[in-house]
């Protein structure tokens, strides 16, 4: 009789439940498919399916463990080497990392890119707390207080950006508020050219953990930088937040208009720093 398990990479500390209008794959789902293929090599697993969050169901005979075990290991180093950015030994489909052709974005009147639900982004992460990745997707557009927003789903976490201008707003576990900002934060001001800058004061509430901070920054785009990443070498604009009563820095960011979001975030946080790449993305 067959054994059947789901595999889950053990290197990913946060996997996504990617929202997907139609019948084709979830960012996680070509990924995980990137995985299996990696090791197809292993006989004795029958893929039963891949979940929407990347998760795979598989089953081996009972006489085949030593298989199974051969095959978990192989899906343990695909995810290491994904997270590294690192092409695996089969090529990944096209879907995989489906950049827009010249022309195709659209944007508001004002110049604010415009996010459509399946738009996907894959990141890694390091720290002194840990490393793994994550994928942010586009799941809808929802209002608070009459004013619209775009939700970004990844696992129970959303993350809501007002619409006008990318400000983020609030985040929410499980649909329970964990971060809100008041008034919304602004990340960018688009157009964004070099030089340009603006001041901030916003208060930073975090219900679960009972905080509450006001947080007084400066937000300066400092230069144009052509950085490579994982997922590609990007023309970017680096963007520094600092403390404007301190001038520490909070973070830098180099946000890539070709794929309508950051690729690269050194934060400076309590327990260290934080450095998060992007590794993948599909805008369609």
């Amino acid at each position: 009789m067959p054994f059947r398990r789901s595999f889950l990479p053990s290197t990913a500390l946060l996997l996504v439940l990617t929202g997907c209008a139609s019948m084709q794959n979830t960012l996680a789902q070509d990924l995980a498919e990137e995985r299996i293929r990696t090791c197809s090599y292993i006989q004795g697993i029958n893929i039963k399916r891949v979940e929407a969050d990347g998760r795979v169901w598989a089953s081996y005979q009972a006489d085949n463990r030593s298989a199974f075990s051969a095959w978990d290991q192989c899906m343990q180093k695909a995810a290491v080497e994904q997270a590294k950015g690192r092409t695996a030994s089969v090529a990944p489909p096209p879907s995989v990392v489906a950049a827009p052709t010249a022309g195709t974005l659209t944007e508001s009147a004002n110049g604010v890119p415009v996010w459509k639900p399946g738009y996907e982004w894959a990141f890694q992460y390091e720290s002194p707390a840990g490393n793994g990745k994550y994928v942010w997707s586009v799941d809808r557009e929802e209002p608070i207080d009459g004013v619209p927003h775009y939700v970004i789903k990844t696992g129970t976490r959303e993350i809501f950006y007002r619409k006008a201008d990318f400000a983020s707003s609030r985040e929410t576990v499980d649909g329970v508020i964990v971060v809100k900002h008041t008034p919304s934060r602004l990340n960018y001001v688009f157009p964004m050219t070099v030089g340009q800058a603006w001041d901030q004061t916003i208060l930073e509430e975090r219900p679960k953990d009972r905080q509450t901070d006001e947080r007084v920054d400066t937000v300066t785009v400092e230069a144009e930088e052509t950085i490579s990443v994982p997922a590609g070498t990007f023309k970017t604009l680096k963007i520094v937040r600092r403390n404007k009563k301190t001038g520490a820095v909070r973070y830098e960011m180099w946000y890539a208009p070709k794929v309508t979001q950051w690729v690269k975030i050194r934060e400076n946080l309590d327990s260290g720093v934080r450095v998060r790449e992007l590794t993948a993305f599909r805008l369609r």
